[in-house]
């Protein structure tokens, strides 16, 4: 059998008990930067979509990494068709997702910055995972640790803390 569970504890509790310790810095940057969210309470709201959405999106393409490495279908060289494709399936399912919610922001608000601030954030966070998932996926393959052991954890987390930096980002550009 592939799948053992004493190799997928031993690959996932050192990556997991890193990530608690990136979560607990993810939520000081949030607790120093509370006077800003609290100004403007809907940027509170943002965190949670913006956040859940790329982490969904960067799951998508972290299991069709991990499974195409698996497969053999992508190659662990950072190259490829498969690859770029797969990214700009990625980046275009973001896009019309964003966008969306961003309609919904500007139903809600009729704010046209708040709906640069959605789209903005989460497309830089989109990138960033990308960014966070390609190489956590081919290292893992390449030093012999299944992918699907430690790609969705380090993406899930790498989005909960780029996902505020992203905001926070976005609000000093636009303005607030």
């Amino acid at each position: 059998m592939f799948y053992q569970m004493k190799k997928i504890l031993k690959e996932s509790i050192p990556i997991l008990s890193l990530l608690m310790i990136i979560q607990i810095f993810g939520g000081q940057i949030l607790n120093f930067h509370l006077e800003k969210f609290l100004m403007l309470p809907i940027l509170l709201m943002f965190i949670p979509v913006i956040n859940g959405v790329c982490g969904n999106v960067g799951s998508v393409l972290g299991a069709r990494l991990s499974s195409g490495l698996h497969v053999g279908y992508i190659t662990p060289d950072f190259r490829g068709k498969e690859l770029r494709e797969n990214i700009i399936g990625i980046v275009i399912l973001s896009l019309l997702t964003f966008c969306f919610i961003g309609a919904i922001v500007y139903v809600i608000s009729t704010s046209f910055k708040l709906v640069f601030i959605m789209i903005g954030a989460g497309m830089l966070l989109t990138l960033g995972v990308i960014c966070l998932c390609i190489p956590t996926a081919i290292v893992s393959f390449r030093k012999g640790i299944d992918p699907d052991n430690v790609v969705i954890p380090v993406l899930t987390t790498g989005a909960d803390v780029l996902g505020i930096l992203c905001l926070l980002l976005m609000v000093k550009l636009v303005g607030i």
